[in-house]
């Protein structure tokens, strides 16, 4: 569905131009009758998939009736996917645009920890798959329900903030509340869906959004139940770029080495180890073949800071993701090949674990995205080596004491030549992207609500709408949204066509 405004739709907008006088509150939330639905999985699309959501209610986007969309941040972030936290929730009644969602009240929890699995984690837990490894937690957080954040004490008791969206060209006030730290653990078996009651949208999750495909995570994890048993899973002909991120120390080697090298002029290596030149024309590359020798359990042994340059025995240390990640799907992929050379013909690495470090080359696990940032601020600190793999939506705002890391270009190819982080994966040259997918539960055991499979329908067919860091629409997609010129066909270990 694409959400373009015609000159009646824009008039439209201009009156949710005002502050919104009608936002679902907790006290309306609990009137009823109220639809719930639940999201897990990937943060990466997490402010996209916000934003197709609110391209659905009410007042908002060019759609008719009265804009009452609230949000319930856990952090102090402005909106959803923007420093909100791992848990959030928006509410709002829905409009046509909605089919036949059209005037219910809708609230949607969305819950990013964990990473991308999660998805689908939950829903192995029910269905009894085996967890000899420990990748299914069993349990899952969620902001409490809505309906309850208004009492005293709550994050939703006083008046609320508001932050300006823009939907369509168009900025909307959609109201907020943040701080809401309120959780629900519910806990995942065959016998319990997340709590006695098992309700889709609010005991367990309707289904999510993950960086690569089920199948990407089933044969990486050693998953044994297949995605028919625990529902349906379609492209969303999004793509999404990855880039390596190092610390100060190993940037500015990487400098000293194209300086040598003759690529890069000489005066890009005149800064210091934690004041390096951050330019882009003094960008640094570094070879795809030399993170495959760090991040490969049969190589990672023989590795120190002389692979980088640097002196023989000096540390390096790898900052990888937790298996269950799809930030770390995404680098199996690109460096290991692995699940994707598995097949007769062989060829796929296997990951070095945090088990597999050594004196000169220490493997660390991290659970988000933020836990990769902060261990390559502290290896700045320490002033060592470090790299890791970070999705392209995230921008480092480096202070004297944080945040002191870089995107460095691979294979001598940059994945950040524009603001919005993206424009050589979608012209090309740039192959470190895969594509989102959304699924949706299903089956007997742990089936999503009608309403919440309608809506995962509908954001997924418009998340390529939005013009966000690190993210873009391929062509398959029929998206107005900015768009590559190749594209994967929904399937990760296949090379993009164009």
């Amino acid at each position: 569905m694409k959400m373009k405004l015609s000159k009646i739709a824009l008039a439209i907008a201009a009156l949710g131009t005002a502050p919104a006088a009608f936002a679902l509150t907790p006290a309306q939330v609990a009137a009823g009758p109220t639809t719930y639905v639940w999201l897990s999985g990937a943060s990466a699309p997490t402010n996209a998939v916000f934003r197709s959501v609110m391209s659905l209610c009410n007042g908002l986007a060019g759609n008719g009736g009265a804009n009452d969309a609230h949000m319930y941040l856990e952090s102090s972030g402005t909106e959803p996917g923007k420093s909100s936290g791992d848990r959030v929730a928006y509410a709002c009644t829905m409009s046509s645009a909605a089919g036949a969602l059209a005037g219910k009240k809708v609230v949607v929890y969305h819950t990013v920890e964990g990473g991308s699995f999660n998805a689908y984690a939950p829903h192995l837990s029910m269905a009894g798959e085996p967890n000899p490894n420990g990748y299914l937690p069993g349990n899952l957080k969620r902001i409490n329900d809505v309906a309850l954040l208004g009492g005293g004490g709550k994050c939703a008791a006083g008046a609320a903030g508001s932050t300006n969206v823009t939907l369509n060209g168009v900025s909307y006030p959609i109201a907020r509340y943040n701080n809401c730290s309120d959780t629900v653990t519910k806990t995942f078996t065959a016998s319990l869906k997340g709590d006695a009651a098992g309700r889709p949208g609010q005991s367990y999750p309707d289904g999510g959004f993950s960086d690569t495909e089920y199948l990407i995570n089933k044969q990486n994890l050693d998953i044994a139940l297949n995605l028919s048993s625990l529902g349906e899973e379609v492209a969303t002909n999004v793509g999404q770029a990855f880039g390596v991120a190092v610390s100060y120390p190993l940037y500015l080697q990487l400098q000293k080495n194209d300086v040598a090298a003759g690529i890069l002029a000489a005066t890009c290596d005149d800064g210091s180890p934690t004041a390096p030149n951050l330019t882009p024309a003094c960008q640094p590359s570094l070879p795809a073949q030399r993170y495959t020798a760090i991040a490969n359990r049969d190589s990672v042994g023989g590795v120190d800071g002389s692979l980088f340059g640097g002196p023989a025995g000096s540390i390096v240390n790898l900052v990888r993701r937790v298996p269950t990640s799809g930030t770390q799907s995404a680098s199996n992929m690109r460096f290991l090949s692995k699940p994707c050379s598995t097949g007769l013909s062989q060829g796929a690495l296997e990951p070095a674990r945090a088990t597999d470090s050594t004196a000169t080359a220490i493997v660390s696990e991290q659970s988000s995205t933020g836990g990769v940032k902060s261990a390559l601020n502290t290896a700045t600190g320490a002033s060592q080596f470090a790299l890791g793999v970070v999705s392209m939506e995230n921008t480092p705002a480096p202070t004297a004491t944080t945040d002191r890391w870089a995107f460095v270009k691979l294979d001598r190819v940059s994945p950040n030549t524009d603001a919005q982080q993206r424009a050589e994966a979608m012209e090309g040259s740039y192959n470190f992207w895969y594509e989102l997918a959304a699924f949706t539960a299903g089956g007997s055991i742990s089936p999503a609500s009608s309403s919440a499979a309608a809506l995962i329908t509908a954001v997924a067919a418009t998340l390529g709408e939005s013009d966000l860091k690190g993210i873009f629409a391929t062509p398959v997609a029929g998206s107005s949204g900015p768009t590559s010129k190749g594209a994967r066909l929904g399937n990760s270990c296949q090379p993009a066509v164009q």
